[in-house]
């Protein structure tokens, strides 16, 4: 039985690491494990150094880099579980904090008191859009107006309330 030197384990991983990185590639489909497995394959394959025969470097680097690959694939760890659509709806976004309610009641309030500072027609289609949270639609069939008139206030009254927003918080800003 033939071993190799350091020397020459070394000239053949700078020729098969590419070899090699396209045999775990091809098993996991993902670059970072690949690299992984290569790096685990050469590892591998140097601390068994003593138990290859000197025949065929190429073959027995592969056959350790696709076992490799098999035991990483196998591995319970990596398995994901499904989980069914019941289970996930009873998975609930976690509750705001305090400060998160605080801070949207703050901003909640903030935009009725600007909604309802701006002037007719706008204050109107402001409040039941941005506070009632109502459909432009149904604004239409309440007030009985134009659903394109609608539109045209809404995005007057978004158009204000932007420059409103900012003057509040310039001034507040200034105040501190």
């Amino acid at each position: 039985m033939e071993t190799i030197d350091i020397r020459t384990f070394t000239a053949q991983i700078e020729q098969y690491k590419s070899l090699v990185f396209q045999v775990c590639n091809s098993f996991v489909h993902n670059y970072f494990d690949a690299e992984d497995l290569t790096q685990e394959t050469f590892l591998s394959a140097y601390s068994k150094l003593e138990s290859f025969d000197g025949q065929n470097f190429k073959a027995w680097i592969t056959t350790i880099a696709a076992n490799k690959c098999r035991n990483f694939l196998a591995d319970p760890r990596r398995r994901m579980q499904m989980v069914s659509e019941e289970t996930l709806g009873e998975l609930e976004a976690p509750e705001p904090t305090p400060e998160e309610l605080v801070i949207h009641t703050d901003q909640k309030r903030r935009l009725y008191e600007l909604c309802n500072s701006l002037k007719e027609p706008y204050r109107e289609v402001a409040v039941a859009y941005f506070c009632k949270n109502k459909k432009l639609s149904e604004v239409a069939a309440e007030t009985k107006a134009p659903l394109r008139t609608l539109e045209t206030r809404l995005y007057r009254a978004k158009k204000l309330l932007r420059e409103a927003w900012k003057e509040e918080n310039t001034c507040a800003m200034q105040r501190t």
